[in-house]
């Protein structure tokens, strides 16, 4: 669905919601810290598949958060195949 940019164009608005079964674990300060970020809040989210991209929202614990660079594909069969995404919680 294409919304208007506020520049006379369109860009792509948000799509509808998606319902992911997830594992969500907490994230260390050192690997924030390596990429020269300020430490914050970070989380891993792991799934099975994650059809999600960078910037992606994620609405989990009553708070959203947003996807931080492209979600990581682990695992060689099908029963033991991931994805893996870092999320941090989105500024208001």
């Amino acid at each position: 669905m294409a919304v208007d940019d506020g520049y006379g164009g369109t860009k792509p608005g948000p799509g509808q919601p998606v319902a992911v079964r997830a594992r969500v674990l907490p994230s260390t300060t050192e690997e924030s810290a390596v990429a020269g970020y300020v430490a914050r809040a970070e989380y891993r989210v792991y799934a099975r598949s994650l059809p999600a991209g960078p910037w992606s929202r994620v609405e989990w614990a009553g708070e959203t958060w947003a996807v931080v660079g492209e979600p990581q594909r682990y695992g060689g069969s099908r029963r033991l195949a991931q994805d893996v995404a870092v999320i941090r919680k989105r500024g208001t």
